[in-house]
């Protein structure tokens, strides 16, 4: 993981966090059967998850209305995505409907917990989620009828809660059961595994387990390219996801190479002015820009490095040699391009036009070329006037120009010097600096607010906050401005200090 590197595009946050997680969940853990009410099966809306109330026991009215209204009351809560909220009304479904049940084990009960699991975890209460998932998992195996289908789903839930609560360990442990069970119950190469593979690849990535990364992303790979071919068009999102897994985890060289593999079945397709160029070409600027500021990796791994990485022998063919100078040159024909093309539509969409020109703004803004970053960061501003949705709550000009955004900075040396040791004999200690952006996105004023104990390392982080720090600068009106009061936090891992000697007192 680069930690020198922080970036903030609409491309990276283009929707809500949480109806990317919801999108997530439903394609998880759509249920099978049907929705019910009073035992009539209802229409689904397509967008949402196919969420199964259980069908009420006709002896008993008045619980009926109970569990109806329980449910109608979570679906709709759910549906505006009142996630916290629907919490409640979900558990008030689960609990009447194991009242009224005469097997605890009953499908209606399982289905019920699934949903509580499902809402809890959007909700991000992953400790809740995950004591849910399990019992749903109890529930399911001690049945006598375990469904492959939903032992699946459930173990998928309890790997997402995992997941997204950063149990990483334990998620691939979910996931690996998960997908042994899909796939025994599916088979291989089926695409509905894919939004749970691409968690487990997310997983296993941050772990460090890139070699059985790898391997995920080749599966997917050979999804799309059974469903539609090797040279189709519609490979190409899963060229560029792995293109750009690859940059994430600094194999730069492969990184391009399948990115301009993406790029170049584009052009044979559909010619040099298609659309679909304009994303792998912010990929592969994306990739070399990852390369110029990552000051931990050599320009180019060698062959014998790059196979090692990912125990991948392959990995090491068609090793090129990338100066600074053909990186900065490559990344910047690539970023103009993609505008060109933006540009060349009659309606460029909104969205695309400000996540190109946010991305070419940041590049100059890097560069040192705040007079040119200027112009796309103000057609950006532009553009994002025209947005009528919101990300995360905000206006998109509130929430990608309404405060510096920080680009790039070098961290201190040693600040992670002890890192490799034990977690139990080491502690966090931050440095705090205070300061100002000024217009074109440089650091001024910087004032050390809390030294972690030590003005040396105090006065070191504030030297590479100003040497290093760059920003995107706050508009105002489409005009950069000056934004005062801004914080910085450095964390320097140190080891804990060594207990006194028995009978040593200070």
């Amino acid at each position: 993981m680069n930690l020198h590197t922080s970036f903030t595009t609409p491309a990276a946050s283009a929707r809500p966090h949480a109806r990317r997680l919801a999108a997530i969940v439903v394609a998880l853990l759509a249920l099978q059967w049907p929705l019910h009410v009073n035992a009539q099966p209802a229409a689904v809306a397509p967008s949402g998850p196919e969420i199964a109330q259980p069908a009420p026991p006709a002896a008993a009215p008045a619980s009926v209305a109970s569990v109806t209204d329980a449910y109608a009351e979570f679906r709709r809560r759910f549906d505006a995505g009142q996630y916290v909220e629907a919490v409640d009304s979900a558990r008030s479904v689960a609990e009447l409907t194991e009242r009224q049940a005469t097997d605890p084990t009953a499908e209606d009960v399982q289905v019920a917990l699934m949903n509580l699991g499902m809402v809890q975890n959007l909700a991000e209460d992953y400790s809740a989620a995950e004591a849910t998932f399990q019992r749903v998992i109890g529930l399911i195996e001690k049945s006598g009828r375990p469904a492959r289908a939903r032992l699946a789903r459930a173990y998928a839930g309890l790997a997402s809660a995992y997941h997204d609560g950063k149990r990483h360990e334990l998620a691939v442990q979910a996931f690996d059961q998960a997908i042994a069970l899909t796939r025994r119950d599916e088979g291989l190469l089926t695409e509905r595994q894919v939004p749970l593979v691409e968690k487990y690849i997310d997983s296993l990535t941050e772990l460090g387990r890139y070699p059985e990364a790898l391997q995920a992303q080749k599966y997917l790979l050979r999804i799309a390219t059974r469903q539609y071919g090797e040279t189709s068009v519609e490979i190409v999102p899963r060229l560029e996801q792995i293109g750009r897994w690859y940059a994430s985890v600094g194999a730069y060289d492969q990184s391009r190479r399948i990115l301009k593999q993406a790029l170049g079945i584009i052009e044979t397709a559909e010619g040099a002015q298609s659309q679909r160029l304009v994303s792998p070409l912010l990929a592969l600027a994306a990739c070399n820009r990852r390369q110029l500021l990552d000051p931990t990796q050599q320009q180019q791994d060698s062959a014998d490095e790059a196979a090692s990485r990912f125990n991948d022998p392959n990995a090491a063919v068609a090793m090129t040699s990338y100066s600074p100078g053909m990186l900065i040159a490559e990344g910047e024909r690539a970023l103009l391009q993609a505008a060109a093309l933006t540009d060349a539509t009659a309606e460029p969409p909104p969205m695309q036009v400000l996540n190109v020109r946010t991305q070419l703004g940041d590049w100059y803004q890097l560069r040192l070329q705040p007079d040119r970053a200027l112009p796309h960061y103000r057609q950006a501003w532009l553009a994002a006037t025209r947005i009528s949705d919101k990300l995360e709550g905000k206006p998109y000009t509130e929430a990608i120009f309404g405060k510096p955004v920080l680009l790039h900075v070098v961290r201190p040396d040693g600040w992670n010097r002890y890192a490799g040791r034990a977690p139990d004999t080491l502690e966090v200690r931050n440095v705090v600096v205070e300061f100002a952006v000024d217009p074109a996105g440089r650091v001024q004023d910087a004032k050390v607010v809390e030294d972690s104990g030590d003005t040396k390392r105090a006065e070191r982080t504030a030297r590479a906050l100003v040497e290093t720090g760059r920003y995107r600068p706050r508009l105002e009106a489409g005009v950069p401005v000056a934004t005062p009061e801004m914080r910085f936090e450095q964390p320097w891992i140190l080891p804990l200090p060594e207990p006194a000697a028995p009978g040593n007192r200070s």
